[in-house]
């Protein structure tokens, strides 16, 4: 037998090889009837045919090769599949994907492929008749309990694929207004399973525009779970209008959002949203408490809990339930002793960031000494080196002038450091009102020719009108150290720009860009620490790792904080926010 399957795969490639086509497909269709569980010729013939433009009849040898062939021979197919995929319509490639799942539904496949077909074709065409029967009721919420009820038992017996081909043929199907009811329970399903990626992709092709509070909710909800906000952010506008339009589910989310992108301003009203809503709702308040705790703002958790307590004894009273006179209820000793429990967290918390402190300062002054010690050893050597040449009766006067002019350059290094430094520890505080876009405007216009000597423009744009209270000398020194990172970060050939803007409750939004090199990431946590710096120090433009450190330092005198945009990937980018007393601006 397999001498005269051999013999007669000979003949059809010589055949072929001399031009003669159409024999060779009439000796290779007698030799597939003549060995019917033999693959290999379903598959040559069908080679032929997709060679001579014969696509149809191509689709069907290679349907009889599926049937024929062994696990390991898969990578053949797939080969003539994609062969066949690049040459015949989207049309025929549909109707041979929809005749593969048929036999597949029938069992004419070997069990072993099932995988390998998932992924060649996609899950969407791997469901059997149940699924897709399902598939098609999700087309309807008139048919919601029906389908319901199918993903509780599929999720029940832990048939997991089921749902989650059912969520891929949603996704590869057409989007259907009528089934949003369907599509949400489905998103919100996924989520349970931890298909987080693929409820996010439902969401983003069943859910547009993004109206429904439960599905923000959960989009917010499944960035905290995955730990990154890139697809929130850019399906959202997380913005006033968004806060402010928020209920409790989504308030609940941005709590967590705005922790992990470090926005103030957005936080403070989101909590104080919260707080207007657990007014009257008590698993509300408990929430707000936690999220109070969690921030170790102990004043507040001691308010709400307080306002707790009051709610609980409302409830107690329209229940009728009472306390003997002179009696302490449990809740009030429970009170007492959760006042005791915040006095001493506020107390280790207190002694935390004490100890934060004098570590700070102890890093600061050890690098201090250090910057302050080299250009003193320096005048320290070189003196010791001219005392030695007047014992040894060497004193020319250049040796002195040398000596002289050392002397002088180490005191100018000492001067310019300490110059640097002088913004952290200056006690003059020359209070008053300034315009924050004259006064950048201002630092910009004095760099102005060496900005333009390598080449960098730069735009300042938003509120002309905002007023800061302050030394406005100290908030200038904020800028000249920003700009004149950002031009050694770029070098030549690139712009800055600063955008300014106030939001609500009297908060100043300042943008500050360049598109530099950017910060890398291992250095995100240390750009802010004294004396961190990766310039040479000696290069006399800086490089003491004090710039960002008194920016941090100024802006605390102003009420006000400084943050890398992590998620800003085209240079670099600070956001700073400064809260300024009400009547400020």
């Amino acid at each position: 037998m397999y001498e005269e399957q051999k013999g007669a795969a000979a003949e059809i490639t010589s055949l072929r090889n001399s031009g003669r086509v159409e024999e060779a497909i009439e000796k290779c269709r007698q030799a597939a009837l003549r060995f019917p569980e033999d693959s290999f010729f379903a598959k040559l013939l069908g080679d032929m045919y997709r060679q001579n433009g014969q696509f149809q009849e191509a689709a069907e040898e290679y349907l009889k090769m599926l049937r024929l062939i062994q696990p390991e021979q898969f990578p053949i197919f797939v080969k003539s599949y994609r062969k066949l995929e690049r040459n015949a319509s989207f049309e025929l490639m549909q109707a041979f994907r929809e005749k593969i799942r048929t036999i597949f539904d029938k069992n004419q496949v070997p069990e072993g492929l099932r995988n390998d077909l998932t992924i060649l074709l996609g899950n969407d065409f791997m469901i059997d008749a149940s699924v897709r029967h399902i598939a098609e009721q999700a087309g309807d919420d008139r048919n919601f309990w029906i389908v319901r009820r199918e993903i509780d038992r599929w999720e029940a017996v832990q048939d997991i694929g089921k749902i989650v081909a059912l969520a891929e043929y949603k996704l590869n199907g057409k989007q259907a207004d009528q089934s949003r009811k369907t599509d949400t329970f489905l998103i919100h399903r996924l989520e349970k399973l931890g298909k987080n990626d693929l409820a996010l992709s439902l969401i983003e092709k069943t859910k547009k525009p993004y109206t429904e509070k439960l599905i923000v909710a959960a989009i917010l909800r499944i960035c905290r779970k995955k730990s990154d906000y890139s697809f929130a952010e850019r399906v959202l506008q997380i913005n006033e209008r968004f806060i402010e339009a928020s209920d409790f589910n989504i308030q609940y989310e941005l709590v967590y959002y705005f922790q992990t992108v470090d926005y103030r301003d957005g936080l403070e009203k989101t909590l104080r949203l919260m707080q207007n809503s657990a007014k009257s709702s008590i698993p509300i308040a408990r929430t707000l408490y936690n999220f109070y705790l969690s921030l170790n703002r102990f004043e507040e958790a001691q308010s709400i809990y307080e306002h707790i307590w009051n709610l609980e004894q409302n409830q107690r009273s329209e229940r009728g339930q009472s306390r003997k006179y002179g009696v302490k209820s449990r809740s009030e000793e429970q009170l007492e002793s959760e006042q005791a429990v915040w006095r001493r967290m506020k107390d280790l918390v207190s002694d935390q960031e004490h100890n934060r402190q004098m570590i700070a300062l102890r890093d600061l002054l050890k690098g201090f000494s250090h910057e302050l010690g080299q250009p003193i050893t320096n005048i320290r050597y070189a003196i010791q080196l001219h005392q030695r040449k007047i014992q040894k009766g060497k004193d020319p006067l250049e040796d002195l002038d040398t000596l002289l002019a050392d002397i002088l350059a180490q005191t100018d290094r000492l001067g310019v450091l300490l110059a640097r430094f002088s913004p952290v520890v200056s006690p003059k505080n020359e209070s008053g009102m300034f315009n924050v876009q004259d006064c950048i405007s201002q630092v910009l216009s004095d760099l102005e020719m060496r900005l333009r000597g390598q080449n960098i423009t730069y735009r300042i744009e938003g509120s002309s009108e905002i007023i800061l209270s302050g030394d406005q000398i100290q908030f200038s020194q904020v800028f000249y150290n920003l700009v004149l990172n950002s031009m050694q970060a770029i070098g030549k050939d690139g712009h800055i720009d600063i955008v300014i803007s106030v939001s609500a409750h009297n908060m100043v939004n300042i943008e500050f860009t360049d598109n530099g090199p950017g910060i890398p990431e291992e250095n995100y946590q240390k750009i802010f620490e004294p004396f961190f710096s990766t310039k040479d120090p000696t290069s006399g433009n800086g490089g003491e790792g004090l710039g960002l450190y008194i920016v941090w330092n100024i802006l605390k005198m102003f009420n006000g904080t400084i943050r890398l945009d992590k998620s800003f990937h085209k240079g670099t980018r600070f956001m700073i926010q400064i809260q300024q007393p009400k009547g400020g601006i």
